[in-house]
């Protein structure tokens, strides 16, 4: 049971990883498409404000699109790091249930060789 969750967890690694670079490259032409970028550029300049001592200045909105456009690069980020960590959790399910076989046909071998000498 532990290895057929072992390759779950590698599929939906896979399949994560397939489903997350096609929509980083959407996300990459056509960055309006992406929630928090499209927030960001499109705060009204009431809330691009800041008051200063002296007066007021407004935040251009290239401010914020850079910020949106790194909320876009940390989701990939995050995207990479659940991957790497669905994907490495199979292979270690999938290969504690190699070692106990091993270990199962080891013992068989042995019990054989010795059955065998007598």
């Amino acid at each position: 049971m532990t290895k057929l969750i072992g390759y779950g967890f590698l599929v939906l690694g896979v399949a994560l990883l397939l489903l997350g670079i096609q929509q980083f490259g959407v996300y990459l032409r056509n960055p309006d498409q992406f929630p928090i970028y499209a927030m960001l550029t499109s705060l009204p300049e009431a809330d691009r404000t800041m008051r200063l001592s002296q007066g007021s200045m407004v935040l251009p909105v290239g401010f914020f699109r850079i910020s949106g456009m790194l909320s876009i690069l940390l989701s990939a980020f995050l995207l990479v790091a659940v991957v790497k960590l669905l994907i490495s959790s199979g292979v270690q399910m999938i290969r504690a249930n190699t070692r106990d076989l091993a270990r199962q046909l080891i013992a068989e071998i042995r019990r054989l060789d010795s059955g065998d000498s007598h």
